[in-house]
């Protein structure tokens, strides 16, 4: 009997040691479950973190590239508006320089009707030269009055040149000789005749038909603006003269 106690004993007390050491067992695993639990809890942070980083540095990409797209479509439109502003001048001075070259050549061909005109009148002054008499203002206004007005402009040129007259015929001889290029379609060179007598004799009687005349070679020679202009300041300035109703009428 004694034996029988003492082996249910060494039972109890076995069951007991192995109780002990599952009990051990399950406590170890309950630490490493806690410690994989919160290496996990950690792990799952740290991915969320990443994961938010992640997001944030996808968004400044994106931000960054719109920028660079914004960037680069600005320059390229600025590009694009130089190009045409070099185009435009381009195309301005091309104009010009054709305009120029236009010009130049009209100043030649004036520059060559010029001297042959010189030549012209050196010849005829070549020949008047041998008449120990020359021109006369009186010859020369009955040239102009039976209208061979080349010849009356020839003599009315050679008596300018020897300067045989006086400041009133001078003046008369200026308003002939615009008139006699402003029948001939000379219009510059009719004005330029005219405007010496307004400008140096404006109280004279010449004055206000010099200004209609100059005022219509405007006209003629298609500056509307400009001949306006002078009728204007014929209207103005000899108000009571026969000329200023008539600029009255012809303005345009």
């Amino acid at each position: 009997m004694k034996h029988i106690w003492m082996l249910f004993f060494l039972v109890s007390c076995f069951k007991t040691a192995e109780e002990i050491k599952r009990d051990e067992m399950v406590d170890q695993m309950s630490v490493q479950l806690e410690q994989s639990s919160t290496l996990v809890a950690d792990l799952t942070q740290q991915v969320t973190d990443l994961q938010t980083r992640l997001a944030n540095t996808t968004g400044q990409i994106e931000e960054i590239d719109h920028k660079t797209q914004k960037t680069s479509a600005e320059q390229k439109q600025t590009l694009e508006q130089s190009i045409a502003q070099l185009q435009e001048q381009v195309k301005a001075l091309t104009a010009q320089s054709s305009e120029n070259k236009n010009l130049l050549s009209q100043l030649q061909s004036d520059l060559n009707a010029q001297k042959r005109y010189s030549k012209k009148v050196a010849k005829t002054l070549g020949k008047i030269a041998k008449d120990s008499q020359g021109p006369t203002l009186k010859g020369a206004h009955k040239l102009f009055e039976k209208n061979k007005l080349k010849q009356a402009e020839d003599a009315y040129l050679i008596l300018l040149d020897e300067a045989k007259i006086n400041a009133a015929q001078t003046n008369a001889v200026w308003y002939n000789l615009g008139l006699i290029n402003y029948w001939n379609k000379k219009y510059e060179d009719a004005a330029a005749y005219f405007s010496k007598i307004y400008t140096k004799w404006p109280k004279s009687s010449y004055a206000p038909r010099s200004l209609l005349y100059i005022a219509r070679s405007m006209d003629k020679s298609g500056k509307k603006a400009e001949a306006n202009a002078v009728y204007e300041e014929l209207i103005k300035n000899y108000p009571k003269s026969s000329q200023a109703k008539k600029a009255k009428t012809e303005m345009k």
